[in-house]
């Protein structure tokens, strides 16, 4: 503190201590805090700052890795729709990615109970890495209807009393081995035996995306 002389009435000298007044030393106190407080908000500033790149460089390689991923689904999706649509159909062959089958005749029958019906002669081939059933693959590349003027009906497989080709129609019941061919037989009531048969040929028996090939064919 200073030291300040003062001269008193009975004409001595005095030395006193001088205070620095009360209002210095709280803004003294205020400055500090204030200065420590604008150290500590830019020191937290600059971490939030790293933080917020880190989020942001984290969500962007999210995105790009979300959008690479749909680009590949895109790409798989595509080729396998290529891959479906590779059947063909020329002079009553089927060519499908799983198997061949080619019509090679007709005739007309009679069911059990003296109903008309026809018989479809075939060639199929597996061309899976698994055995397969005849029958059903038969029915995966061929279904058979018939327009009778008022209605347009699905044909259904005759049911036979005395079947003169039972060698050929017991293949259905049997599987066919990859790579090999079979030589067989499928039968079928008319719903009008007057009108044409349309054949409506697929590469799978469900598919989605219609038939590959139709064709009408009046039984002989």
């Amino acid at each position: 503190m200073a030291k300040k002389k003062v001269t008193g009435e009975d004409g001595k000298t005095y030395v006193m201590k001088e205070k620095k007044p009360f209002y210095k030393k709280v803004w003294f106190w205020i400055l500090v805090v204030i200065v420590v407080v604008a150290i500590g908000g830019s020191l937290g500033g600059g971490d939030k700052d790293k933080a917020d790149s880190s989020s942001k460089d984290s969500s962007s390689a999210k995105t790009e890795a979300t959008s690479s991923a749909a680009k590949e689904s895109t790409v798989e999706s595509g080729a396998a729709a290529e891959s479906d649509s590779k059947a063909t159909y020329k002079d009553r062959t089927l060519t499908a990615p799983d198997g061949v089958l080619k019509i090679t005749g007709f005739e007309r029958g009679t069911d059990y109970e003296g109903k008309p019906m026809f018989y479809v002669f075939f060639d199929l081939t597996n061309n899976t890495k698994e055995a397969q059933n005849v029958q059903i693959q038969y029915m995966s590349f061929a279904q058979a209807k018939q327009n009778t003027g008022a209605t347009t009906e699905n044909l259904e497989m005759a049911i036979l009393m005395d079947n003169p080709y039972r060698e050929k129609a017991d293949l259905l019941q049997k599987d066919i081995n990859p790579g090999a061919t079979v030589s067989g037989v499928y039968y079928y009531n008319f719903a009008d035996e007057s009108q044409p048969v349309t054949f409506e040929f697929t590469d799978t028996m469900f598919s989605f995306d219609g038939p590959i090939a139709t064709e009408d064919i009046q039984i002989p």
